[in-house]
C-alpha cells in the first residue's frame, strides 16, 4: 500500500475515533459536534421516522389479524345460533303437532290409534297419495281411516309389510260417506275430493231440501262400517243446486292440509253403534226367518 493511501486511512479512523469519542460525549470537540450532528440529524429522524412506520404498520397489521379471528369467530358463533334455532323451531313445531295428536287421542277413547309418520309423496299432478312407515305388519288394514288432530287425512288404499298408502281425501277416487253435524240438519250425502290442489271438496247426493249452510262442519257418517263416524272432515263454504235442480251439492274446505302432514295416527279398531245395530237387526231377521 502506498504512502498517500496509508495516511489517507490513518486520517480516516482518526476521525471516525473522534466522532465516536464525542457521539459518546467523553471529548468535547464543539466545532466537530456541530459536524457530527448534521450529519447524523436527518439519519436519526430517518430511522425514527421509519421505526414508527413499521411499529404502526405491525400494530395495523396485528389489528387486521385480531378482527378477522374475531369475525371468524362470531360466523361460527352465528352458524350455531342459526343451526340451534332451526332445531329449536322444527322441536316447538313437532311438539305442537304431537301434542294436538295426544290430545285427539285422549277425546277419543273408544278408537284404537297406531301412530305413523308420512315418510313419502306421490309427486304426480294428482298429489293424492301419501306414504306412511306402518304395514300389514303392524296390523293396517285397507280402507282404515287415517286422522290428524284436525280431522280425517284420507283411506288406507295399499298395504305393504312395513309401509302402506293412504289415498288422500282431497283426491277424486276418494268417497265416504258424510253428514252434517249440526243438531238441528244432520242432512246425509257423500263427500269426495276433486284431485285439484287448493280446492275444496265435493258433498253430494244431499236432497234438494237438505238443511246445509255456509260454516255447518261435516264429519264421517259411518254408515259403511269401515271406518268412524265423527270424523271432521271440513266445513261448508257454500252451496248450490245441480244442473237438473233436484240435488244439491255443498263445497267443503278439507280441516287437514294434506300437504303439511307429517304424523298421523291409524284407526285400527273403534266402537261403531251404528255397525253393530245393523248387524243386532241381521241377526234378529234371520232368527225369524227360522
Amino acid at each position: 500500500m502506498s504512502k498517500k493511501k496509508l495516511s489517507l486511512l490513518l486520517v480516516l479512523i482518526g476521525l471516525v475515533a473522534l466522532m465516536a469519542l464525542a457521539i459518546d460525549g467523553r471529548v468535547r470537540f464543539p466545532m466537530l459536534n456541530r459536524v457530527v450532528i448534521a450529519v447524523l440529524s436527518p439519519i436519526n429522524s430517518g430511522v425514527q421516522t421509519l421505526t414508527g412506520t413499521v411499529a404502526s404498520l405491525h400494530s395495523k397489521v396485528r389489528a387486521i389479524t385480531t378482527m378477522e379471528a374475531e369475525n371468524e369467530q362470531l360466523k361460527k358463533e352465528n352458524a350455531e345460533l342459526r343451526r340451534a334455532n332451526i332445531a329449536m323451531a322444527e322441536f316447538y313445531a313437532e311438539n305442537k303437532r304431537l301434542s294436538k295428536l295426544l290430545q285427539y287421542k285422549e277425546q277419543v277413547p273408544e278408537q284404537k290409534l297406531l301412530p305413523a309418520k308420512v315418510v313419502g309423496r306421490n309427486m304426480g299432478d294428482l298429489r293424492d297419495l301419501v306414504i306412511i312407515d306402518r304395514g300389514a305388519a303392524d296390523g293396517i288394514n285397507k280402507e282404515m281411516a287415517v286422522v290428524t288432530g284436525d280431522g280425517l287425512v284420507g283411506l288406507v288404499e295399499e298395504v305393504y309389510p312395513d309401509a302402506a298408502k293412504v289415498m288422500l281425501i282431497t283426491s277424486s277416487r276418494c268417497k265416504i260417506g258424510a253428514r252434517i253435524l249440526r243438531a238441528a240438519s244432520r242432512a246425509v250425502g257423500v263427500v269426495s275430493g276433486r284431485s285439484v290442489e287448493n280446492m275444496p271438496l265435493e258433498m253430494e247426493h244431499l236432497p234438494r231440501e237438505a238443511d246445509v249452510i255456509k260454516g255447518d262442519v261435516v264429519v264421517t257418517s259411518g254408515f259403511s262400517g269401515r271406518h268412524p263416524s265423527g270424523l271432521v272432515i271440513g266445513t261448508v263454504k257454500e252451496t248450490s243446486l245441480e244442473a237438473a235442480g233436484l240435488l244439491l251439492t255443498a263445497d267443503v274446505d278439507p280441516a287437514v292440509d294434506s300437504s303439511k302432514v307429517e304424523e298421523v295416527f291409524v284407526v285400527t279398531g273403534y266402537h261403531n253403534p251404528a255397525a253393530e245395530a245393523a248387524k243386532l237387526n241381521s241377526n234378529t231377521e234371520g232368527g225369524q226367518a227360522q
